[in-house]
């Protein structure tokens, strides 16, 4: 079962994601409830780090960086540095650049493959690594651009996430747990700081959440086509299963937060 679970993992389609996040970009920003939410935590995380051990990074990094909602966080505490922005699709860049200083690199390409050079004092990254597809060697990778004391902020999701929809279809992203984050983290960063979060949204129907995963995008690796049959047999199921007494139903994320010191 865990081989199955591996692979599934492993097989993300990174040209349909590209696809999907492209199409999302004019909705993402009003749709994204729950990664603004994670986005506003992760700095916040980063912001007392900062206080705490006065540390100024001169070079960061942004791993997908989409429209820039956590880009505009790391900005107003990280103003002074020099960055390069990472996203796999380029449409909204433009957005993600407007809350950065002149000088700021674009960088178009695929995180997972790209061969970053650094150093870089601060790799930061929120709701992202999950389409990771060898998160282990891709730590590694970050690990070979950064020094010791230098940074890695990140934000991922973790067993559980968007359950309602694995349960129904069948379809989801494989998330490790923070323990496997943690083994593949320990031969290079010291877990300065780590928190697991549920976060649970309520939607006025099973139609409202599809709407909500389209908008985002999040789904971009799920190859479910709703024929009208399917449609009714799937929303049927999912307010039986996952409505509450108010006739909402519930969308389920289960983020987790890492601030890892280089060794």
């Amino acid at each position: 079962l865990m081989e199955t679970m591996e692979r599934t993992c492993y097989s993300i389609d990174s040209e349909r994601i590209r696809r999907k996040f492209d199409r999302a970009c004019l909705t993402y920003d009003e749709a994204a409830v729950a990664q603004q939410q994670i986005a506003r935590h992760l700095s916040a995380i980063w912001e007392v780090y900062q206080q705490k051990h006065r540390f100024r990074p001169a070079t960061a990094l942004e791993i997908g960086c989409g429209t820039g909602g956590f880009t505009r966080y790391l900005q107003q505490s990280c103003a002074s540095a020099l960055w390069t922005l990472n996203d796999l699709y380029p449409t909204c860049a433009d957005k993600a650049l407007s809350y950065c200083a002149e000088g700021t690199r674009f960088v178009c390409a695929d995180a997972a493959t790209k061969a970053w050079k650094g150093p870089y004092q601060l790799i930061a990254s929120s709701s992202v690594f999950q389409w990771i597809p060898e998160p282990e060697s891709f730590v590694g990778r970050l690990a070979g651009c950064q020094r010791r004391g230098d940074v890695l902020l990140f934000s991922t999701f973790l067993p559980g996430n968007l359950v309602e929809i694995r349960e129904l279809t069948g379809q989801g992203l494989f998330y490790p747990s923070a323990e496997q984050w943690n083994d593949w983290l320990e031969p290079f960063y010291q877990v300065d700081f780590q928190e697991i979060e549920t976060i649970r949204l309520l939607f006025t129907s099973p139609q409202a959440v599809l709407r909500h995963l389209k908008e985002t995008g999040v789904t971009a690796n799920h190859s479910e086509f709703w024929t009208p049959g399917k449609l009714r047999t799937f929303c049927a199921a999912y307010q039986e299963k996952f409505g509450t007494n108010n006739q909402q139903v519930t969308l389920t994320y289960r983020p987790l937060y890492i601030l890892a010191v280089r060794k």
